[in-house]
């Protein structure tokens, strides 16, 4: 569960959010849309505890987020964002530099299950041999969302994915995503194809 209770937030002078409050059940979907500007991503770096509010609390599981439980509660999160900057090097290289961080230690491994998620999502010939600087935006994009899940986190917060790729891509990955009945997805997207489920909705105004 993911709660924000009366959320305010602001840059310097300027007021982001002002008391937005949010509940999400385990498992439960949340599309957040709005203008360029409102705060969408802001909600994502908050649940991320990247950054902290300036009144109003965090909630993960019935836990109210502080700098004590902060790292466990990112063990159960993956984000992707459209701006991720994956280096250089083997697209392989790169997932399993994430394997090894001291969070994700404890999971496998298995070359099989990247190229099942490069068949599934039309990566059309590339592999995991292939570099990074090599592959297109869109495959990049999707480099990112193959490595978040293959993490296994029962949380997904993931920020305008699908905005590299084509529309027969975008079905195949809003499809995967919303099938994950046990996931719990915070989407922030002004992509029709999410529009199109019976999903809570969150529209922040200016």
């Amino acid at each position: 569960m993911i709660e924000l209770q009366n959320i305010d937030f602001s840059v310097g002078q300027r007021q982001i959010l002002r008391n937005v409050s949010l509940k999400i059940p385990a498992g439960g979907r949340l599309l957040i849309r709005g203008d360029s500007g409102t705060g969408k991503s802001t909600i994502l770096r908050l649940i991320l505890g990247l950054v902290q509010p300036d009144s109003g609390r965090v909630i993960i599981d019935e836990e109210t987020q502080n700098r004590n439980n902060i790292w466990s509660q990112r063990l159960k999160m993956a984000y992707v964002s459209q701006d991720m900057q994956l280096g250089r090097g083997k697209t392989e290289s790169f997932i399993k530099e994430v394997f090894s961080y001291r969070n994700n230690r404890h999971l496998t491994y298995d070359r099989r299950d990247v190229e099942k998620y490069f068949d599934l999502f039309g990566m059309n010939g590339v592999t995991p041999e292939h570099r990074l600087e090599d592959l297109s935006g869109g495959e990049l994009q999707r480099v990112a969302i193959i490595t978040a899940l293959l993490l296994k986190r029962p949380i997904y917060l993931l920020d305008e994915i699908t905005s590299a790729l084509d529309a027969n891509l975008k079905i195949k990955i809003t499809g995967h995503f919303l099938s994950m009945k046990n996931a719990t997805l915070v989407i922030v997207s002004h992509d029709q194809h999410w529009y199109e489920h019976d999903i809570q909705t969150l529209t922040l105004d200016a």
